[in-house]
């Protein structure tokens, strides 16, 4: 038996029995709208409906009770704009003539929440029951406590550093990735469809039925603009895919790095320039913006097709090190015209380390080919500032073409170059080192090298080698230890971003409370280890907020 009482209907809290409730202000006397279901309605005898949190063109989100688990729930209900119509019974009702429109999303409705139901993938907002009543359909959804990341990021002053960016983002590329494997198609990664929980986790929201994401159909769609690929507009002879997602995940992962959205896909078909701050272009590791260049490409034929093929170029050249039989890399194999490199596979070599200019060669024919990191990252034409992109459609080849040169490569040798210090992409992406095949072999802990960078190589450099010489590298891992920063005073979020740029994992952050009336509430009172404490970036730091609410607290 359902006992309300208590339960304020606009955040599930324990209001005892106020109108007004103390914690978020919600007036309980508040109707719903009247296309919506009213509040205290019941469904399947267990879940109590609640306030409107959002309509879109799909259906209503309400906030809700789970009577049997005693839990905040979200229920999302099936109620297509300009299609369906509330009945006096709280029925849905549809027109004849829109029945199949109606009948065709209520179906793929649940399929797409039961398939969610069922998964473990880590980074998806949790699906907890599916149901039909009142002639439509129900989705029960986990409850997250936390913010889009659009509210993050304006909270943190507008951008993360990639040392930040990465840890938050992996655990979300490899969701989309399972996501694409069982075969749905989000069709709306964006900055405000990725909530940040108060655990520190990404986590991805709002699954709609596919017409959502389209224009030109039934169903008024949910676009987001700046993060919806151009196949998404209605053009005529594209269609959706995986690599859609792959556009709106470069397009979330570009507006967490630079502070704002890529322009509309649908304007860039017409003039396909991209401008980024220089410091932009400076500072994030080369991979990284080749791996969004060829993601962000307008046309979905000249885009990374699957989330693995860009997990590999986003990454690739830092310090992961791949699977043993990726393990080999040849930049002989990987142009020799007899073996042609598929797309993926010239991913997982990181032949694409920059987002750069595209140059015509001529080699036997004429080649187009997209240049890998030379002098600059990106074309400036305007001022110092600002570089520019002339096109971001460039396409990007699956093998180039080569030269034989007609010697026996048992007869000429080859000097092995110096390795230390440089990044792994930087080798296998240089023409000059073409003969060589090179292994990462291990991650060691280094205070003179760079953290990414190599380590030591098992060829010593000047060494005369024969073509096709396996030169196995460490790569650095950074400084084993260094002292922790100054957490004393910082609110959580400010103390959380500080020991990301710190290199500390997520997993590893601790917040505990501890009660200082002398302190400043809501602040770090506390920190283990202690300031300047020597620790590497794997250790567990547990943060202490202070949870003193002040001698005049007001309820919000």
């Amino acid at each position: 038996m359902f006992n309300t009482a208590g339960l304020c209907l606009g955040c599930m809290s324990d209001n005892s029995g106020e109108k007004i409730c103390p914690v978020c202000g919600y007036d309980n006397s508040t109707k719903n709208p009247s296309s919506s279901l009213p509040v205290k309605s019941i469904l399947q005898n267990r879940y109590l409906v609640g306030a409107v949190l959002e309509m879109d063109g799909e259906g209503i989100t309400y906030i809700g009770w789970d009577n049997a688990k005693s839990s905040k729930v979200k229920i999302k209900e099936y109620f297509p704009k300009g299609i369906a119509d509330r009945n006096p019974d709280k029925t849905v009702s549809v027109p004849t003539d829109s029945k199949y429109d109606f009948n065709e999303g209520l179906l793929e409705f649940m399929e797409i929440n039961r398939a969610i139901t069922l998964s473990t993938l880590p980074s998806l907002v949790k699906v907890f029951d599916v149901f039909e009543e009142n002639s439509t359909a129900y989705a029960v959804l986990e409850f997250v406590s936390g913010i889009t990341l659009e509210e993050f990021l304006n909270k943190n002053g507008g951008s993360l550093k990639w040392e930040q960016v990465r840890p938050l983002f992996l655990p979300l590329i490899d969701t989309v990735h399972g996501m694409n494997e069982i075969g749905f198609i989000h069709g709306g990664i964006s900055a405000d469809t990725v909530i940040v929980g108060r655990d520190g986790k990404l986590r991805i929201s709002k699954y709609s039925v596919r017409k959502l994401r389209l224009v030109g159909n039934s169903m008024t769609p949910s676009i987001y603009e700046g993060y919806a690929a151009c196949e998404q507009y209605g053009i005529d002879g594209l269609n959706i895919g995986t690599y859609t997602d792959i556009y709106g995940l470069c397009a979330t992962i570009f507006r967490a790095l630079i502070g704002s959205v890529p322009p509309a896909a649908v304007q860039r078909i017409e003039n396909d320039a991209m401008t980024i701050p220089a410091k932009f272009a400076e500072e994030l590791p080369h991979p990284v913006l080749a791996a969004l260049a060829n993601g962000l490409q307008v046309l979905p034929k000249n885009r990374t097709q699957n989330i693995e093929e860009f997990k590999n170029e986003l990454v690739y050249g830092e310090i992961q090190t791949p699977a043993p039989k990726e393990k080999t890399v040849s930049k002989k194999n990987a142009k020799a015209p007899s073996k042609k490199v598929s797309k993926a596979n010239s991913a997982k070599y990181a032949l694409i380390s920059a987002l750069c200019t595209v140059l015509a060669i001529l080699l036997i024919g004429v080649i187009l080919i997209f240049t890998v990191f030379k002098d600059s990252v990106f074309n400036n034409k305007n001022n110092s500032s600002v570089y520019s992109t002339p096109s971001f459609n460039a396409p990007v080849v699956d093998s180039i073409g080569t030269v034989d040169s007609g010697v026996e490569d048992n007869v000429k040798l080859y000097p092995v170059p110096e390795l230390k210090g440089k990044y792994f992409s930087e080798i296998i992406d240089n023409d000059e080192y073409e003969m060589f095949e090179f292994i990462l072999k291990d991650k060691e802990y280094s205070d003179s090298c760079p953290k990414g960078t190599v380590y030591a190589q098992s060829v010593g450099a000047g060494t005369q080698s024969p073509r096709d010489t396996k030169i196995e590298v460490t790569i650095s891992l950074g400084p084993k230890e260094f002292a922790i920063a100054n957490l004393k005073g910082m609110d959580e979020d400010s103390a959380k971003l500080e020991l990301l740029k710190q290199g500390f994992l997520y997993e590893n952050i601790k917040v505990l409370e501890k009660f200082d009336e002398d302190s400043e509430p809501g602040t770090v009172i506390e920190q283990s280890p202690k300031y300047g404490e020597k620790v590497n970036s794997e250790a567990v730091v547990e943060i202490y907020i202070n949870s003193f609410k002040g001698n005049n607290t007001t309820s919000n």
